[in-house]
């Protein structure tokens, strides 16, 4: 079997995800579903010849000695991809994600226009928060290319792994990879501090987000942009403060009540039998009564008192409902969402 020609297909339908694994035939990821492809079952021998199409000979042994190997292949036809391996039973399994050329515009992943001035702060902290598969890399990613198109800045982006590559326009974008180009997160954030950074995007880590040192350099006066692992704009603020010991946590709603700019929650829904996916958006933009409920620790009442924080902010179960009274979502589909949502609150 031809690996590339395998990964062409399903970048030519649509799809986002290749697995590969011997004694199976290849599904592939569209639409936030797993299918399978109309390919045969794969055997040992077509696994070793997939590994030898993409791997060079020093990083076969390394992957057999370390049973796992993480890769981008950037620039290369038929397209940029990632590929992770693993052992499963002994025996190897492929995953490999299509990673976009083009850098979508927020109009395009339809990004909610309240939040859009955000990022033309200068100091503070915006969250954008999603469960893996809710396309956080890919908004994060059109964000910085919004800021790339109208300020001069320097825009410092931590990640894991790097799946966009940027093109200078008025901005000067340095990428660095943990576990890579650093191997502590707050060896990072110091960094920051001494290059005149302007923009300090933190993305997907895959690993304990390390608070202190952000909420720190926040309350430095600078900008930051931190992706999270959670759904919810209180779900998210909660897991953020309780993550600090309890003495501490007055003081980190002080900050954050002087310096949040705003919460973006999103998650994707797949509608129509997977056909489709639906991008829904629970949003925050601070005002005077969202500051002050942060300050006092009262998270739970952001939910509660929506209306009042201000234009701009909305729940999910808001945004759902629009979506019915357009028939841009199918009810069941929404509701089995919400009903998901509703479990993580507890």
């Amino acid at each position: 079997m031809d690996i590339l020609k395998m990964i062409e297909k399903v970048k030519t339908v649509g799809g986002t995800e290749l697995h590969i694994k011997v004694g199976a035939r290849p599904l592939m990821r569209k639409n936030k579903f797993l299918r399978h492809m109309d390919l045969p079952i794969l055997h040992e021998d077509d696994m070793n010849a997939l590994l030898k199409d993409l791997l060079s000979e020093e990083d076969r042994q390394k992957f057999t000695k370390l049973s796992s190997y993480e890769a981008n292949f950037f620039g290369k036809p038929p397209c940029n991809f990632r590929l992770t391996l693993f052992h499963s039973q002994q025996k190897p399994v492929a995953l490999i994600k299509i990673i976009n050329n083009k850098i979508p515009t927020l109009e395009e992943i339809k990004f909610p226009d309240a939040l859009t001035p955000i990022l033309d702060a200068r100091k503070g902290i915006f969250i954008l928060a999603g469960p893996a598969r809710s396309g956080i890399s890919t908004s994060l990613a059109a964000m910085v290319e919004r800021i790339n198109q109208l300020h001069p800045r320097h825009v410092l982006i931590i990640e894991d792994p790097i799946e966009f590559h940027f093109e200078q326009k008025r901005c000067r974008i340095s990428q660095r990879q943990f576990r890579k180009d650093i191997h502590l997160i707050e060896q990072g954030i110091n960094f920051a501090k001494r290059m005149d950074v302007d923009v300090l995007v933190i993305g997907d880590l895959k690993r304990e987000i390390p608070f202190k040192n952000i909420i720190e350099y926040v309350a430095g006066g600078h900008f930051v942009i931190l992706s999270m692992q959670t759904l919810g704009i209180v779900n998210t603020l909660e897991k953020f403060i309780f993550s600090f010991a309890e003495p501490d946590r007055e003081y980190v709603c002080q900050v954050l009540a002087e310096n949040l700019q705003g919460i973006c929650s999103q998650a994707l829904i797949g509608d129509m039998g997977g056909k489709r996916i639906v991008p829904v958006h629970e949003t925050l933009v601070m005002n005077s009564t969202a500051m002050s409920i942060v300050q006092k620790g009262k998270i739970s009442q952001l939910e509660p008192n929506i209306m009042s924080v201000g234009p701009g902010s909305q729940l999910f179960a808001q945004v759902v409902q629009k979506l019915y009274l357009k028939n841009d979502l199918e009810r069941t589909a929404g509701d089995d969402f919400l009903d998901f949502y509703r479990g993580t609150r507890g």
